[in-house]
């Protein structure tokens, strides 16, 4: 086993134990217009990670990528994978634009998202126990297909609904959580998945170059959503244009293949060394 591959912060159950190992497929043009076409048809932003995880992943947790173990992962492991697609599929990722909060001038900063600390899972994960009064409470860290269960719902009452379906019953048992879940009661149920759960760094401070500000930005785990096709249809049609390849075989190449035939092109053309 490589050491040094990462590994989710979270993980599935699986014999016991958690396993936490994933891979992607090689990115190529196929990929990359499927997921496209994954993300224009979805109707949520959680459908849309499951749909682009099952586009994008080669294996996971030791299993060929299913439906259903994509959703059953927590919500840092789907942000903490989607960061690493973003990696993989945007050209130039080291760089993010911001709006200074002191002078409002904007400007650009240095950054590789998959640098940004990750707090792993706490023990127990993924169950979180609460006393809600006399009663002893058992729930699942939120996951995707939570998610994508409640975003349909209406805002005042998606907070409760998604507890509620959190909540693990054995067997025999009378439901732990009361009838009605007041605010503090559902405070100490999300303070206890929170101490479980693992998550991600999605802030970072960034100094702005022309006032010496401080800011504090936003890094979204699902920026790779708004990947653009365009580009490798351009591609395609370049390397059509000039080698008369069909599209199949362009889009089948190996991405760092096709960019260097883009180079030799550039070069022959005298627009590039």
């Amino acid at each position: 086993m490589n050491l040094d591959r990462p590994t989710l912060p979270g993980g599935l159950p699986f014999a016991g134990s958690l396993r936490r190992d994933f891979a992607f497929r090689p990115i190529d043009g196929r990929l990359e217009l499927q997921l496209a076409d994954v993300l224009d048809a979805a109707e949520s932003t959680p459908e849309a990670v499951s749909g682009a995880l099952m586009a994008s992943l080669a294996s996971l947790c030791g299993a060929v990528p299913e439906r259903a173990a994509v959703d059953a992962l927590c919500v840092a492991d789907r942000q903490f994978l989607m960061r690493h697609l973003a990696s993989l599929l945007t050209r130039h990722s080291g760089w993010f634009e911001a709006a200074c909060s002191h002078c409002s001038a904007r400007f650009d900063f240095p950054l590789d998202p998959l640098a940004l600390p990750a707090k792993p899972a706490g023990e127990g994960f993924p169950v979180a126990r609460v006393r809600i009064g006399q009663r002893q409470v058992r729930l699942r860290v939120p996951s995707g297909g939570d998610q994508i269960r409640v975003v349909g719902l209406p805002e005042a009452g998606r907070r409760e609904a998604l507890l509620r379906g959190l909540e693990l019953i054995e067997a025999g048992t009378a439901s732990g959580l009361p009838g009605r879940l007041g605010p503090e009661q559902m405070a100490r149920c999300e303070a206890a998945l929170e101490a479980v759960a693992p998550e991600l760094a999605c802030q970072v401070l960034a100094e702005c170059p022309d006032c010496g500000g401080q800011n504090r930005v936003e890094v979204d785990p699902y920026r790779v959503l708004a990947h653009d096709p365009d580009q490798t249809l351009q591609d395609v049609h370049h390397l059509a244009w000039y080698y008369h390849w069909a599209e199949a075989e362009i889009l089948a190449m190996p991405r760092a293949r096709r960019a260097r035939y883009l180079q030799l092109i550039d070069a022959a053309r005298g627009m590039s060394q």
